[in-house]
Parts: C-alpha cells; structure tokens; sequence
C-alpha cells in the first residue's frame, strides 16, 4: 500500500531537502508537501477506518467470557480488547500518517491476539505472530525463517554490506530486495511541521524511523507492531503528549465491543 512515493528522491538524497540560503524553502515546493501529505493521510484514514472497523465485526462475533482461572486466555483477550480500543482512539485522534498506520496494526493485532485466546481456551496453542515490515507496517508480513539446521549446514561466507543492512531489521520482500540492490525501501513517511527542529525549516516529510522518540511512540516499535506497550500508551494519551502539533483527522468510527 502506497508505493513508490514522489518523496523517495528527497529522502534518498537525489535531491536535497534543506532550506535554500536564507532558510527558505518555495512556496511551491512546501505547498507540493502538504498536498501529497493530505491525499495520503485521507487515503489511509479511509483504509485505517476499514480494518478497525472489520475488527469489531470480528470481536462482536467472536466474544468470549473466560473465568478467572483461563488466566492465559484472560491476558490474550484483555490485550485484544485494549489494542482495539486504542486503535479506535488512534482513529479518533491521529495527527499524522504513524498514527493511522499504528491503528491499523492495533487493529490487526487485536484480532490476531482474539484468536490466541480463543485457541488458549479451547486448550490449542495459537499460531506464531505475524512480523511486520520495520520501514512501512503496511506491507506484506516478513518471510518466515528458514527451519534450523545443524551447526555445520547453518555456516555461510561472511555477509557483505548489502546483506548485513538487509537483516539489521524486519523487512518484507519488496523492501529486502530494494536493500539488497542498494536502495531505499519504501518508507512510511512521517510530516515534521514547520518549525519542529528548532531552525526556520518548512513541514518536511521524513521517514517515520527518523522522528525523535520524544516526539512520536511509533519510531522505535514500527507503530505498534512490535512490544506489549502499544495499547497501554495510547489509553493514557502518550501518544497525544509525545507528538509534535499536527493536524488532526476526520472522527473515527471504532467503539469497543459492548
């Protein structure tokens, strides 16, 4: 989902997204970033409003009433239900494109994590969590590691820069192989607002990874696809604190089951 961005120059370093002298950047130019910033953000909060909203037909039809002995099941299942009601607040609430992004994986999570308490209860082990692309949790999920193998199978010649930059973090095909050709993956993007590093720069769009952890949750767990924390954060309103001034959404629609 959303592919190949115009911005991919900019951030590749083809070229160069720094005020001209004087600290000024076009008008036309910065006016060009916000428009393609607004398509996006109305794009995936549209996709965004979908997968949050399958996930409470998904939770309405698949509730559960689990006694307080199924302590297993009772964690899976409370998970789920807070990840799909930060989700919803994501959508209430978002300020930029990590933010939809997170509440579409909050939204996926919860359901992943409602069918592990479902499989707790019956007495099944549930199936291994789905690994999401580190540049751009939209994408396809990451390819299942290959089986095991002895110590003697498992030896290979030392990686070369290429592949080591491929396996630092999880990525799915499309991404591994721009990696693996030398160039950048399809990054989520993030809108810096004017202003936001302290100099007179215009909102630039800058891969989501790069935003300072102090202003955004997302940077460092891939909007919420990685680490128990996502849910919790939002629910205190972490997420609101944290972040640079933005401009908000349209209202969400997602409400927790009753």
């Amino acid at each position: 989902m959303f592919r190949r961005w115009w911005f991919i120059g900019l951030l590749s370093g083809r070229e160069d997204p720094r005020p001209a002298r004087g600290g000024r950047v076009p008008k036309e130019r910065q006016e060009l970033v916000l428009r393609e910033w607004e398509v996006l953000r109305e794009r995936l909060a549209g996709f965004a409003a979908e997968r949050v909203a399958t996930a409470g037909e998904v939770f309405r039809a698949a509730e559960l009433d689990l006694p307080p002995e199924e302590g297993t099941a009772r964690r899976e299942y409370l998970w789920a239900l807070d990840a799909y009601q930060a989700a919803g607040k994501l959508l209430d609430e978002a300020a930029d494109l990590p933010d939809l992004t997170a509440a579409v994986v909050l939204a996926e999570r919860a359901v992943e994590r409602l069918a592990a308490a479902h499989a707790a209860h019956a007495g099944r082990r549930p199936g291994p969590p789905v690994l999401r692309c580190f540049y751009n949790p939209l994408h396809g999920a990451v390819p299942a590691a290959p089986p095991k193998q002895s110590n003697r199978a498992r030896r290979r010649p030392r990686l070369g820069a290429l592949e080591a930059a491929a396996d630092r973090r999880p990525a799915c095909a499309a991404c591994r192989r721009a990696i693996l050709a030398g160039q950048l993956p399809d990054v989520l993007p993030a809108l810096l607002p004017a202003g936001a590093t302290g100099r007179r720069s215009p909102g630039v769009l800058v891969p989501y990874y790069t935003v300072p952890q102090q202003w955004s949750p997302w940077s460092a767990t891939a909007c919420g696809a990685y680490g128990e924390e996502g849910p919790a954060l939002v629910l205190r309103g972490e997420h609101r604190r944290r972040a640079p001034r933005g401009r908000r959404t349209g209202p969400g629609i997602a409400r927790r089951p009753d």
